[in-house]
């Protein structure tokens, strides 16, 4: 969702639950997922919401020998009708790609990241603006890789270095909406961001930096539950919430829009 247009959120690959699913990585927002049942349960309720956002999915078997495989955002970032695949930032989830790879094939242009490493948790776009993360995920040598993939497309490319206690540049921000970033505070300054003259910054305390990460739909916005600031900014400006219980996603360390990869 991170990279796409409201346009372009047409189509969707999530991935299942895997029976492996308690020991994902997890150091950031919580000790580990610790109930498989639970997390499925939350799960088909996520693909069920994007469902009736009128988002058409498309659901990939998971695969018992990666923990962390339903989080398909950091496997591919797709821009239009390319899809830019990186070398993940954690050796143990490379060997999730090519499930991913091989169904976004079927509708995009795949280009291969060949150097440094990148997670796709670390980009975000906000109109013709590009942010990705130098994170512990993220290094140099891959947002050089990604600026090389993003030349000529139009866009303006923004580094926005992380704080070690975050894990992504979406672990701490969203923008449901051009006119929106919502952004966790004890993170970093919005002045982080550069000039936004079009875009409000909204600071949300560090205590609900687990929902500050939302998938916007135009007016509507899919919102994680437990987050009485986060609805209550969105409801004033306008927004129809869609909230959701994804306790058990966020016990290993992701958020609303890891689950997913957006495609035209």
């Amino acid at each position: 969702m991170s990279s796409t247009t409201l346009a372009e959120r047409r189509r969707a690959i999530v991935r299942g639950i895997p029976e492996s699913f308690t020991s994902a990585l997890a150091s950031h927002f919580g000790e580990g997922p610790n109930d498989l049942e639970l997390a499925r349960k939350q799960h088909a309720g996520y693909t069920q919401t994007l469902r009736e956002h009128g988002v058409e999915v498309i659901e990939i078997e998971p695969d018992d020998d990666h923990p962390d495989c339903v989080f398909v955002e950091d496997q591919a970032v797709t821009l239009g009708g390319k899809c830019f695949i990186p070398i993940p930032g954690h050796e143990s989830r490379i060997g999730e790609q090519e499930a991913v790879v091989s169904t976004l094939a079927e509708f995009q242009e795949i280009v291969r990241m060949e150097h440094g490493v990148m997670d796709g948790g670390d980009v975000l776009r906000i109109g013709d603006i590009l942010f990705i993360g130098r994170s512990k995920r993220t290094d140099d040598v891959g947002i050089s890789s990604f600026r090389d993939f993003v030349k000529g497309e139009g866009f303006e490319l923004r580094v926005i270095d992380i704080p070690p206690h975050v894990l992504h540049l979406t672990s701490m921000c969203s923008s449901p909406r051009d006119d929106i970033l919502l952004l966790a505070e004890n993170t970093v300054s919005i002045d982080a961001f550069g000039e936004l003259p079009a875009t409000e910054a909204i600071m949300i305390p560090e205590s609900e930096v687990k929902g500050v990460n939302v998938i916007g739909f135009g007016d509507r916005a899919i919102v994680a539950a437990g987050n009485p600031t986060v609805e209550q900014e969105l409801t004033s400006r306008g927004f129809e919430l869609t909230t959701i219980d994804i306790s058990q996603i966020s016990a290993a360390d992701a958020s609303l829009t890891c689950c997913s990869v957006f495609f035209p």
